[in-house]
């Protein structure tokens, strides 16, 4: 678990890192990155409500989780979701439209 957390951390930095970057860039006109922004909210948004999802299926198949564990697993598709974000607007970045 550890190190899932690790690897997470790391892609999430470099996520945020990314998107810190894109929203410096003077290089762009104000209507492509807000058509670029609106794809990588739109890909955040399914992931949250993806994960979510499957969490809430999950729940019903199974016991009811602690918590601590509901409280855990929520954290981890808000930090999917963000590490979604950043490589969607790296991806755009690199090949815009």
């Amino acid at each position: 678990m550890i190190t899932i957390g690790a690897v997470l951390l790391i892609v999430l930095i470099y996520a945020i890192v990314n998107s810190v970057k894109f929203f410096k860039d003077t290089e762009l006109s104000k209507a492509v990155k807000e058509k670029m922004l609106a794809k990588a909210f739109k890909a955040a948004f399914i992931t949250v409500i993806a994960g979510w999802g499957f969490f809430e299926l999950f729940m019903i198949m199974r016991i009811d989780p602690s918590f601590e564990i509901y409280r855990l697993v929520i954290l981890i598709i808000v930090v999917i979701s963000f590490i979604v974000f950043g490589l969607n607007l790296k991806v755009q970045n690199q090949r815009p439209e």
